[in-house]
């Protein structure tokens, strides 16, 4: 919820620790389509309170630090070259369902 104040909450983490130091974040992702509205709604229901972010919006709360590639992209493909996946068959992408894109991550590192 942004009464929680989370760019605040970045920013003073940003300030009080050394250079070097990294933030990883996950967050409830706005797809922008039908599809994802739907899932976001029942989300919302069934949670009854948080905040869906576009890619850009989620970027934002990492603002004064350098996000590393991939950058912000849904969870199921984040770095997904690190270990064999379930997102890939025999080396082919497949293609994210819905839910899989309601969540996305990303790594950021105080320069």
């Amino acid at each position: 919820n942004d009464e929680e104040d989370p760019a605040g909450i970045v920013r003073h983490w940003r300030d009080h620790v050394p250079t070097g130091s990294h933030f990883f974040v996950s967050h409830f992702r706005s797809g922008g389509n039908p599809e994802t509205e739907e899932a976001e709604r029942v989300l919302q229901r069934t949670f009854g309170r948080g905040r869906w972010r576009t890619d850009e919006e989620i970027a934002s709360l990492l603002d004064g630090l350098e996000v590393l590639d991939p950058g912000i992209v849904p969870a199921p493909l984040w770095r997904p070259d690190t270990a064999p996946s379930p997102w890939s068959a025999g080396g082919a992408e497949r293609e994210l369902g819905v839910w899989e894109h309601l969540i996305a991550a990303g790594l950021a590192r105080k320069a």
